[in-house]
């Protein structure tokens, strides 16, 4: 699915494009404004080891400064009619100005049922989720849900459960990476350094365009991104 490529073998304008979105982000801390995707919707395809088990949608809905995120995720592992695993996480992400204000999650993690409502006070980002304490995050604190490439250099706290991530973040490299058409496009892969590995790709337009993660059965998590 990825494969990594010199910069000799980019070409000049797709090389420049990612270098400069590397560069920012290698910059230390950078304003975590999100950047948008060129259409109202990115959909993608989930893949374990070689099955696909379901689908994350995102629905951007912009209007002046104020930008609203809906997510929907659901995911299903099954044989025949028995199903060993289901998942379906609901999250509506709000930003205004360039500054993220406000994320509401529910989540169906094969049973257990997660709420998460974070917030922007004058104090930091207050988090109120299911079976924890409310805790404030330092104001700069974002949700890891990937569409943002910003992120990647920000403090994150998980949207499915409301906690804080001790992940690092590196940037890699550039790969190509195949879509979930088969077409192949040049993307800036980062490492999510943490308890389970995660890696994210974004584009030359720095849009979101794959992920891929090692869960906890060891099993691997992949996402593509349809066109």
């Amino acid at each position: 699915m990825f494969h990594r490529i010199s910069e000799a073998q980019m070409s000049r304008r797709g090389l420049g494009r990612l270098a400069v979105a590397g560069a920012v982000l290698g910059a230390g801390k950078l304003r975590a404004a999100p950047i948008i995707a060129p259409h109202p919707t990115l959909n993608f395809t989930v893949v374990r080891n070689s099955c696909e088990i379901g689908q994350h949608a995102l629905r951007f809905e912009q209007s002046g400064d104020d930008l609203v995120v809906h997510i929907d995720a659901r995911m299903r592992v099954a044989f025949g009619p028995i199903t060993f695993f289901h998942y379906h996480h609901q999250a509506e992400e709000r930003w205004s100005g360039g500054r993220f204000m406000s994320l509401q999650t529910q989540t169906d993690n094969n049973g257990d049922a997660l709420r998460v409502a974070a917030r922007r006070m004058a104090n930091g980002i207050r988090i109120e989720a299911t079976n924890q304490a409310p805790l404030v995050l330092p104001e700069d604190a974002l949700p890891l849900t990937h569409w943002n490439v910003a992120a990647m250099s920000a403090r994150l706290f998980n949207p499915q459960d409301g906690k804080p991530l001790r992940e690092i973040s590196r940037r890699i490299g550039i790969d190509i990476v195949a879509l979930a058409d088969g077409k192949r496009v040049q993307a800036m892969r980062y490492s999510l350094d943490g308890k389970l590995p995660i890696d994210d790709w974004y584009d030359e337009n720095q849009v979101w365009t794959a992920l891929q993660a090692k869960i906890k059965d060891g099993s691997v998590l992949r996402y593509m991104r349809a066109v």
